[in-house]
């Protein structure tokens, strides 16, 4: 009788894990945020949770700080080098209400519950490397941002007085009334 032994492998990466219970909104809403950050570098998740305008951004945000607080003790990994491995969000739990409708009736209105787990995973390769949206600025930055700032030339200055001293001709003042009189009667003033 030959009894097969479980190889582990050497060089699986350890995964930090951090989960949520019981959150008080609806699966639905909160995928979309988590969605939004899977297969991130950690730090570029948290800039991007930090302008989305959405009630579940607050919540990735607070787990997904737990997960890099949990690699940093337990583990001693920097966050420079985590990545969201994996990040999911499943129904909890359904808390049944009703609302009153007309002639004595009522409707059923299901408030749901999520759970929410995160698993980062360390790679070390990535720890030297900046991360995607410092190297988006740093490929879209402007060229006339590099460039010293030279003195203004005073031909504009020039054109401007030309501008002013050249007198209007007769249709140019018949224009310049013409639209006085619809910007006046186009305001919402009702006059």
């Amino acid at each position: 009788m030959v009894m097969a032994t479980k190889t582990i492998k050497q060089n699986t990466p350890t995964l930090v894990r951090a989960h949520a219970r019981s959150l008080h909104i609806a699966p639905r809403k909160l995928r979309l945020v988590a969605n939004m950050v899977k297969r991130m570098r950690v730090q570029d998740a948290l800039v991007q949770l930090q302008f989305t305008n959405k009630k579940g951004a607050d919540i990735v945000t607070k787990l997904l700080k737990s997960a890099i607080a949990n690699a940093e003790h337990n583990f001693s990994y920097s966050p420079d080098g985590l990545f969201i491995e994996s990040i999911t969000c499943d129904g909890a739990q359904v808390m049944k209400r009703y609302m009153p409708r007309a002639r004595g009736s009522s409707s059923p209105l299901n408030r749901r519950m999520s759970h929410l787990n995160i698993a980062l995973e360390f790679k070390e390769s990535a720890v030297s490397k900046t991360g995607r949206f410092a190297k988006l600025v740093a490929k879209n930055k402007p060229a006339e941002f590099d460039k010293p700032e030279e003195p203004s030339v005073p031909v504009a200055k020039d054109a401007e007085a030309r501008r002013k001293d050249t007198p209007k001709t007769g249709e140019q003042i018949k224009q310049n009334k013409v639209q006085q009189k619809r910007r006046l009667f186009n305001r919402k003033s009702g006059v």
